[in-house]
């Protein structure tokens, strides 16, 4: 199998029994400071935390590349994990598990595409809490850096007191977008604090975003006295300054 098409992008990675080649024009937009001629060729179980996926290897009949990793999304950091049950299964985006070791990919090596953090910048990474059916929930914990270093970062994030310091891989920044996207449809975002209409004293950083029962959503929020709640967005108010990111 092979795709050969103008202005190839070649594989650095062993790839078995073909060769790929891929053009800029199946890359679609890239980052300003991506170089195309950096994307490689990846299977899934070779891309690291901080890696850019810019597309994937569509395997079905008459398969070609496909410019974005997720619908809607034109690239993003990898935070890679294996799925707690199901060997052989992976998330690259550290929340939806979809992939195959075998699958192709087309990545940025973090190390010709790296990202510089500066105090202030809101970041995530990938943490996993209890939702109220005792299910485990992976989600994107947004924090607020405030200190870097030498191939690491030190982040306080949304509703822990004390700061945590990380590998630059493990975490990636949040895009201001989706924030401003989150806010318009649902009235809140990662970091807000909040409070309920009918107990104004109550006080609450909402953690996460995510459809509940009846596909209703709802957020994860931590409050200041008591005990963290999963809460209809349509019952929360706003009850500080927007979060960083807003």
């Amino acid at each position: 199998m092979s795709t050969t098409l103008a202005t190839p992008v070649r594989s650095v990675t062993t790839v078995p029994l073909w060769d790929v080649v891929v053009s800029r024009k199946d890359l679609g937009p890239l980052p300003t400071d991506v170089d195309p001629a950096h994307v490689r060729v990846a299977r899934a179980d070779q891309v690291r935390g901080g890696d850019l996926v810019v597309g994937y290897f569509d395997q079905a009949p008459g398969g070609c590349w496909m410019p974005t990793a997720h619908v809607g999304e034109l690239c993003y950091r990898a935070l890679p994990a294996l799925h707690p049950e199901r060997p052989g299964l992976l998330s690259l985006d550290g929340v939806i598990f979809q992939w195959m070791p075998h699958d192709l990919l087309l990545t940025v090596p973090a190390e010709l595409a790296s990202e510089t953090y500066r105090p202030g910048d809101r970041v995530e990474r990938i943490a996993t809490r209890r939702t109220g059916d005792g299910l485990t929930q992976r989600y994107a914990h947004h924090g607020t850096v405030v200190g870097v270093d030498d191939g690491t970062v030190t982040v306080r994030f949304d509703a822990n007191w004390l700061p945590v310091t990380v590998r630059v891989g493990l975490v990636r920044r949040v895009e201001t977008e989706h924030v401003a996207e989150d806010r318009a449809a649902y009235g809140c975002a990662h970091g807000d604090t909040v409070t309920l209409p009918w107990r104004p004293t109550a006080r609450g950083t909402v953690v996460d975003l995510a459809y509940g029962p009846g596909a209703v959503m709802t957020a994860y929020v931590v409050w200041e006295a008591e005990a963290p709640s999963e809460v209809p967005v349509r019952d929360l108010r706003l009850a500080g300054p927007l979060s960083a990111a807003a």
